[in-house]
């Protein structure tokens, strides 16, 4: 049955600046699959899925990635390091520019308004969303390999899952000019966590009664309200409780069978 939600339900595409052919083509094919299978990977879950730390590193405050010289691409370090700080909205075109060290001509060079920056740092989300439904198939290996990916490319305190976070909240505007593709990115992550744990319950992994896709959605929830609480409650801790790596894989474990 065709999944209204990835069949446009979300709402139109904004206008030019689909994301990437692949990402876009496991969206629309979605309808009537028992899930996406992605190529098998013969490399070990941490290779295969740690192959994307290029898309994820963080980006430290005042500094660009040094693994491009590219100024575009320091452009886009810049601006998705503060869109995942202040969001969309909170982020001018100048302030970026002085978070680069570039001149507000000088970026406008690259992109030409603040739109396009934005959907030159969502393909970065897709890519990586891409990657993930490559990996299916070796997520669905056993639970271990997704507890793993929970520690790996679902890392809440990563900066990918930071920015994912922060645009999510945002996107409730619908005004957003985002707002399509980041919804879109969300139901990549449930559908991918969907698929590995409705095979986890064909073969009797999962607690009796488990619904894979309540679960799905109950995890990416989690993950992105960690993201959030590492950003925001974790500078009023003084005791340092809460690892959100470890809570992610408690909330996992507590519907896989011992």
């Amino acid at each position: 049955m065709t999944n209204p939600a990835l069949s446009g339900a979300v709402g139109p595409s904004p206008s030019p600046g689909p994301g990437p052919a692949p990402l876009s083509t496991a969206l629309s094919d979605r309808a009537g699959e028992a899930g996406v299978h992605g190529p098998e990977i013969g490399d070990p879950l941490t290779k295969a899925l740690l192959s994307l730390d290029s898309i994820s590193a963080d980006v430290p405050e005042g500094a660009v990635t040094r693994r491009s010289p590219s100024r575009r691409e320091e452009i886009l370090d810049g601006a998705a390091a503060l869109f995942a700080e202040r969001g969309y909205h909170g982020a001018s075109l100048r302030d970026i520019s002085r978070r680069v060290g570039i001149s507000h001509p000088g970026m406008l060079h690259h992109f030409a308004s603040k739109d396009a920056l934005l959907g030159a740092v969502i393909d970065r989300l897709e890519q990586h969303a891409q990657g993930l439904i490559d990996a299916t198939g070796e997520l669905k290996r056993s639970p271990q390999a997704l507890l793993a990916a929970l520690a790996g490319v679902w890392n809440p305190t990563t900066h990918l899952m930071t920015l994912l976070a922060t645009l999510s909240a945002e996107t409730v505007n619908p005004e957003h000019p985002g707002r399509f593709r980041i919804a879109r990115l969300r139901l990549v992550h449930e559908h991918v966590i969907e698929q590995v744990l409705a095979s986890f319950q064909e073969r009797g992994l999962l607690v009796e009664g488990a619904d894979p896709s309540f679960l799905a959605r109950t995890t990416v929830s989690v993950m992105l309200s960690l993201s959030v609480r590492e950003n925001s409650v974790r500078a009023l801790q003084k005791n340092g409780d809460g690892d959100p790596v470890q809570d992610l894989q408690q909330l996992v474990r507590s519907f896989l069978r011992d």
